[in-house]
């Protein structure tokens, strides 16, 4: 199993946010770096939100949601689109402009795409409404990703998780589960040349951290 152990120096955040990010598996501290990372971000609940504008007007005058589709994404999925988190890809990969994102609410998931000048970086939030189906779809996710390695308890914040070693992460709290998709990005990326799977990585504890405050 790959493990994470080296610290890298990352661009200082605007604000004073942590200028450093550490790879490893003390998960109280990078908890308590995240949660103070996260001040001023909406308060996470497990109620629906406002959808997206960019979907909301995407749906003719008059149409309804398809049956079986909630009402609109939590509070939660919509961290992965915030600004706190944009904020978070751009200071992991200063890339030469700032990345455009594009959302879709479809069933019970919510994916906001970033588009780079390298490529995409997807994140999705499957939101379940019961435990079981949350288990049966972070289950059928990993199947259907192929070879992946399980996460620890210390690098998943506490919560079951695995990834795969072409980029992507995936975890499951609360019954919602969040999937990191890197795999359209470079093999480095970043002045710190990050793997595919360090990026995700480094993304999801990111989001993580947020959803524990």
């Amino acid at each position: 199993m790959r493990t994470r152990q080296r610290t890298v120096s990352a661009p200082p955040a605007k604000g004073g946010r942590r200028g450093a990010r550490t790879y490893g598996l003390a998960a109280t501290a990078a908890v308590a770096a995240l949660a103070a990372g996260c001040a001023g971000t909406a308060h996470t609940s497990a109620s629906p939100a406002r959808p997206p504008a960019s979907l909301s007007a995407s749906m003719p005058t008059g149409m309804r949601m398809p049956a079986g589709q909630a009402a609109g994404p939590s509070a939660s999925a919509l961290m992965v689109c915030s600004p706190e988190i944009r904020k978070d890809v751009t200071n992991i990969l200063a890339p030469s402009r700032a990345p455009t994102t594009t959302t879709t609410w479809t069933g019970h998931l919510f994916t906001c795409t970033y588009h780079l000048p390298t490529g995409r970086l997807v994140l999705s939030v499957e939101e379940s409404p019961d435990t079981a189906t949350a288990t049966a779809y972070f289950d059928a996710l990993r199947t259907h990703l192929g070879h992946t390695t399980a996460l620890t308890a210390a690098q998943a914040l506490g919560n079951p998780g695995y990834e795969s070693a072409d980029g992507t992460v995936v975890v499951l709290k609360d019954g919602k589960t969040l999937r990191v998709d890197a795999t359209a990005l470079p093999a480095a990326s970043g002045p710190h040349q990050l793997s595919r799977a360090d990026l995700a990585y480094e993304v999801a504890s990111d989001i993580l951290g947020c959803w524990n405050e």
